[in-house]
C-alpha cells in the first residue's frame, strides 16, 4: 500500500472517565492558524522474529503480535491549546502553561487520513496512547523569507481496551470509499465523541 499525502489527522483526548467527548476532538487539516499535517511514520508494526531450533535446524519462527508501536509526526503550527492539552501541560487563568515533575500527558486516540495511488481514501488509526515532544526549538531569523518547519511529536501506542472488534488491537487501517466502513472506523476510534 503506497500512500499519497497526509490530508488530515483527528486527535481525540480521553477525559477522566475514559471517554472522548466531542469537545475533546481536534482536527488538524491545514486550516489557517489551526495547524497542518506534514508527515507521519508508524513503526513497530511487526514483532522481531525469533527462531526456535529443533532437530539441529531452525524449526519455527515466532513472530506473533506487534513490536513497540509508535508514530512520529511532523506537525506544522499546532495551536498552543492543542499542544498543551495532548502533552498534559497545566495552564492557569492567565494562559501560562507549566510543565514539570507532575506533567503527565492524557491518553489520546488518533485517526489519520490519506489516499492510495488509485485515489481511494486511506485511513490509519491508533486506539490509545500518549504524545510526547522532546524539545522546543528557537532559531534566529535571516533576511530570507521565513519558512516554518514541522515540529516533531511522538505517539506511543498501547492496545485498545474497549469492548468490540478492536479490543486488544493497537492499529487499524481501511482503504476504500465505503461510507459505512469509514463511519464504523471513526466510531471505533472515537466511541463517545457523538454523545
Amino acid at each position: 500500500m503506497t500512500l499519497v499525502g497526509f490530508k488530515k489527522m483527528t486527535i481525540g483526548v480521553f477525559d477522566s472517565t475514559g471517554k472522548i467527548p466531542a469537545a475533546n476532538l481536534y482536527v488538524i487539516e491545514g486550516e489557517q492558524n489551526k495547524g497542518a499535517t506534514v508527515s507521519a511514520e508508524i513503526s513497530g508494526l511487526s514483532k522481531e522474529p525469533s527462531k526456535v531450533y529443533g532437530s539441529n535446524i531452525a524449526y519455527y519462527v515466532s513472530q506473533k503480535g506487534t513490536g513497540d508501536v509508535s508514530a512520529t509526526f511532523g506537525l506544522l503550527d499546532l495551536p498552543t491549546e492543542v499542544n498543551d492539552k495532548i502533552l498534559g501541560y497545566k495552564t492557569d487563568t492567565n494562559k501560562i502553561s507549566f510543565l514539570g515533575e507532575d506533567t503527565e500527558p492524557p491518553y489520546c486516540a488518533i485517526l489519520m487520513e490519506s489516499e492510495d495511488l488509485n485515489g481511494d481514501t486511506a485511513m490509519l488509526a491508533m486506539f490509545k496512547g500518549k504524545f510526547s515532544r522532546e524539545s522546543i526549538n528557537l532559531n534566529t531569523t535571516t533576511n530570507e523569507a521565513f519558512e516554518p518547519e514541522a515540529e516533531e511529536y511522538v505517539f506511543s501506542a498501547i492496545a485498545n481496551d474497549v469492548e468490540g472488534d478492536a479490543k486488544g488491537q493497537t492499529v487499524a487501517k481501511y482503504v476504500g470509499d465505503e461510507e459505512a466502513s469509514i463511519t464504523a472506523l471513526k466510531e471505533m476510534v472515537f466511541p463517545a465523541a457523538g454523545e
